[in-house]
């Protein structure tokens, strides 16, 4: 069997979806970018390189699943420019195998019902200008 040397350098098409959406899908050279439109914009994009894949979504992204979601990689930034926020309807349990580290202008521990539990295996350490207790 030979095998084909010709690789493709340049292509568009455009499909018509039934939504009223529109696919297209161009290649050139070694970037392959597909979009999906709906009335003019942007919906989704995907830009496939020799370096890996890009995926934008241009008016937010939901997300849904009955069973697990998992985001798996080397290192995982998730960056908001106005708010981050985590919630859950149950527990939330953040685990690390190296030091798990904090920070921000000022920060707030409450429990709503119950107590605040601090348990280390060796010291604990305060160091503060002031320590206020109770107040």
């Amino acid at each position: 069997m030979r095998k084909s040397t010709n690789a493709i350098r340049s292509i568009e098409q455009e499909i018509d979806l039934p939504g009223g959406q529109r696919l297209e899908l161009s290649v050139d050279g070694d970037d392959t970018i597909l979009k999906v439109n709906a009335a003019g914009k942007t919906m989704v994009s995907i830009r496939i390189t020799r370096d890996g894949a890009e995926l934008n979504f241009k008016d937010g992204i939901q997300m849904r699943t009955q069973g697990n979601l998992t985001l798996d990689g080397d290192r995982v930034t998730f960056r908001a420019r106005e708010e981050l926020r985590l919630e859950s309807g149950g527990e939330v349990n953040i685990c690390a195998k190296g030091d798990l580290n904090t920070e921000g202008r000022i920060q707030n521990i409450r429990a709503k019902l119950g107590n605040v539990n601090v348990k280390a295996n060796d010291d604990v350490k305060m160091r503060a200008e002031r320590i206020l207790l109770n107040t």
